[in-house]
């Protein structure tokens, strides 16, 4: 099964990045451009046949939403 390529959506000190393992994919200067920016790539993952997720957070660094592209991981506690 392919690996899931997980991109994120995080505020910096250099403002909003998308990051993929934590390298920087993509700059931008507002939030709504970052989190299109995250779920355009892990869509496209899908798409192109593989599996994505887009992780999209608040500016305080929590997680405020999750989408998956693909068979959704498996649940686990906690």
């Amino acid at each position: 099964m392919p690996k899931r390529k997980v991109f994120q959506s995080v505020l910096t000190r250099d403002g909003w990045q998308v990051r993929k393992a934590k390298q920087i994919v993509s700059a931008h200067s507002t939030q709504r451009e970052s989190e299109a920016a995250a779920i355009k790539l892990a869509r496209g993952t899908y798409e192109g046949g593989g599996l994505g997720q887009a992780v999209l957070h608040k500016s305080d660094g929590t997680i405020r939403e999750e989408r998956t592209y693909g068979k959704d991981p498996e649940r686990t506690p906690g």
